[in-house]
């Protein structure tokens, strides 16, 4: 499915400070530096949320009906603790590949949110579970037969961004930085 991507660990020290830090002082840093951090277009679907964490990266694809139901989870309890989900389903806006099951799955084993190109739903649930979101939007129907796994823990490039696993993810209100290692 994937080779595992070699990268250096961020200090835990680095981590933490950015716990302090707004999206728009991150961006505006990594401006100075010359580098493009922003994701446009992906926002928070739980108001007043946050997350910081490093990134674990999930790849999708359309399926491949002559192979049958794939399942679009099936990485889940590869996620370490610390972690941000940042996954790619190219944008779409016809199927998720996050919903109330996946977010009780994160609280419960110390995921710090998720980030996806494309939507997601049980909203509500997600709101009242005031688990960190942030995506393109809402959408009710699932990632079943449309939707499937492609790889896990290899760059993706979202808007021309790439996030590659270990990077630093650092999401508000504002929207989401990637923080290069």
């Amino acid at each position: 499915m994937s080779v595992p991507f070699e990268y250096t660990p961020i200090a835990q020290s680095v981590i933490e400070e950015c716990e302090h830090l707004d999206t728009a002082s991150l961006s505006d840093a990594l401006d100075s530096l010359g580098i493009d951090g922003g994701l446009p277009g992906i926002a928070s679907q739980v108001p007043g949320t946050r997350c910081v964490g490093i990134a674990f990266t999930v790849q999708y694809q359309p399926v491949d009906a002559s192979k049958g139901f794939r399942g679009a989870a099936n990485y889940i309890d590869q996620v370490p603790s610390g972690s941000v989900i940042v996954s790619s389903n190219s944008g779409r806006h016809d199927c998720t590949v996050w919903g109330d099951i996946m977010t009780h799955f994160a609280l419960a084993n110390g995921i710090k949110g998720t980030v996806i190109d494309g939507v997601a739903r049980d909203i509500d649930t997600v709101i009242n579970c005031n688990y960190p979101l942030f995506s393109r939007g809402r959408f009710m129907q699932s990632a079943k037969n449309r939707t499937q796994l492609k790889a896990v823990q290899v760059p993706l490039v979202i808007d021309g961004i790439t996030i590659r696993p270990g990077d630093l993810m650092v999401c508000d209100g504002s929207g989401c930085v990637v923080v290069p290692q």
